[in-house]
């Protein structure tokens, strides 16, 4: 038996049979892998309030709402954590925390005037 046979005769089994240059690749790609930076963990946090804030807009805009019943629906569903916008003039403000989002939309009164609305939700 020569060499060469004894070498093939090794690794020449039922089953897959990988190269030295698929190994070092496969382990390389493994590396790169476990070297990428963690995810941070996901909260459903962010997904209730982008969700809460859109549904007020939606009343807001199915219904003529004035500005006062706006600053209660807001002070209502996210107490002091939320500020409220109308046309670039801040009507309610809170606290800033950790987390922000904001919800921004465009609501149209009687006479089709726009109104742009933005909510702005602090969170932890």
């Amino acid at each position: 038996m020569t060499n060469k046979t004894i070498f093939t005769g090794l690794f020449v089994q039922k089953g897959f049979v990988f190269s030295l240059e698929a190994t070092l690749s496969l382990l390389l790609f493994a590396l790169m892998l476990f070297a990428l930076p963690a995810q941070e963990s996901f909260s459903l946090k962010e997904l209730a309030a982008t969700q809460q804030a859109n549904d007020l807009l939606r009343v807001w805009s199915a219904k003529q709402t004035t500005e006062t019943e706006m600053i209660s629906d807001t002070k209502i569903l996210f107490e002091n954590n939320a500020e409220l916008w109308i046309n670039e003039t801040q009507l309610l403000s809170a606290e800033k925390k950790k987390n922000s989002i904001a919800t921004e939309g465009i609501i149209l009164d009687e006479k089709l005037f726009e109104k742009n609305v933005k909510i702005i939700i602090h969170y932890d």
